[in-house]
């Protein structure tokens, strides 16, 4: 039932958007889902970036769009809107407001946007699926490695673990600039192959 209701407001976004296309919208005769709809689909991406300008996190700002939008149904009970974009914007204002007062009541919530990049939650590292494949590719990919001829492995470890250029290697190794380039395709062609 619930795919069908998703599917049942794809059908209704579509035929908004072409009668949107043919330039009219003939909103008094549309049921209020359809109108709703409507309105969502002509709004929801400035809402969000006005809702980001004022409260500075994505995730916030999604979110109160989407409360921004819950309200809005609440007023949809007979009552005659005259300017639907500013009755939007009038509640997303107050929603950033009362967020703001929010946060400055209880400041130690944040916001996703503000850690720093080591300090983000790590999600694929709490699932233990994702775990054990990270680990058994990691497993095969380093036995490939090992698996490559010495000159071949030397070149590839020097370059992708120690960071020196083709010249440096080049140098170290005794051979051409050229040569360690060829090394090093060889290298990536045999590992490509492992994962193929």
């Amino acid at each position: 039932m619930r795919h069908f209701a998703a599917f049942q407001n794809i059908i209704l976004a579509c035929i908004i958007r072409s009668i949107y296309a043919k330039g009219y919208a003939p909103a008094d005769i549309m049921n209020p889902s359809i109108f709703l709809t409507n309105i969502y689909l002509r709004h929801v991406s400035e809402l969000r970036t006005f809702l980001f300008r004022r409260v500075g996190c994505r995730e916030i700002a999604a979110e109160l769009t989407q409360e921004t939008f819950i309200r809005m149904m609440s007023y949809q009970t007979g009552e005659s809107i005259q300017n639907v974009r500013a009755m939007l914007y009038r509640i997303a204002g107050n929603l950033a407001i009362d967020h703001h007062r929010t946060y400055m009541k209880h400041p130690e919530s944040v916001c996703i946007d503000d850690l720093a990049y080591d300090e983000q939650l790590a999600t694929d590292l709490t699932d233990p699926a994702r775990v054990m494949c990270a680990r058994q590719i990691l497993e095969r990919l380093c036995a490939a490695v090992e698996e490559l001829p010495p000159q071949c492995h030397r070149a590839f470890v020097l370059h992708k673990f120690d960071g020196h250029s083709h010249a440096e290697i080049a140098e170290r190794l005794g051979i051409t600039r050229n040569a360690v380039e060829k090394l090093l395709i060889r290298a990536l062609v045999q590992l490509r192959q492992v994962f193929a």
